[in-house]
C-alpha cells in the first residue's frame, strides 16, 4: 500500500496552460509553449507537454487556462519532477509559488467551488 504524501487533494482535469521560461531567451521573452494539466491542485499541477524537456529545478511563469471557472491564472512555478513519456513527449510535476493572493483565490475558486469544501485555513473573508 502506497501513502500519498501530497498536501493538497489533487483534481484530475485537463486545462491549457502557456509555458514562459524567465531568462532563457533574454529580456524579449521566448516562444510560448502549449501544454495540458493532467492533474492540478492548489500547491502544483502534473503538467504533459510535447518537443521540451524542463530539467527539476527549473522556474517556469504560467498561464492556466481553468475551463471549468473559465479563470485565467497566471503563477509562479518550480518543477519538482520531469520524466520522459514517449518520443518527444514530456512530463513534470510542477510546485506553484503563489505570491499574488488573487491566484490562489482563483485556484481556489476553481477547485473547490462545486462541493463548496474550501479549506477552512484559507478562506477569504
Amino acid at each position: 500500500m502506497t501513502t500519498d504524501k501530497r498536501k493538497e487533494r489533487r483534481i484530475r482535469e485537463e486545462n491549457r496552460v502557456i509555458i514562459e521560461v524567465p531568462g532563457k531567451w533574454g529580456p524579449e521573452g521566448g516562444p510560448e509553449i502549449n501544454a495540458l494539466t493532467q492533474d492540478i491542485s492548489l500547491g502544483g499541477a502534473r503538467i504533459l507537454m510535447m518537443d521540451e524537456f524542463f530539467p527539476v529545478g527549473s522556474f517556469l511563469k504560467m498561464t492556466l487556462y481553468l475551463s471549468r471557472s473559465r479563470q485565467i491564472v497566471k503563477v509562479h512555478a518550480k518543477v519538482r519532477w520531469a520524466r520522459t513519456i514517449e518520443n518527444s513527449f514530456y512530463e513534470m510535476g510542477v510546485e506553484f509559488e503563489h505570491g499574488i493572493p488573487a491566484s490562489v483565490m482563483a485556484l481556489i475558486n476553481h477547485l473547490y467551488r462545486k462541493e463548496q469544501n474550501v479549506p477552512a485555513t484559507i478562506q477569504a473573508k
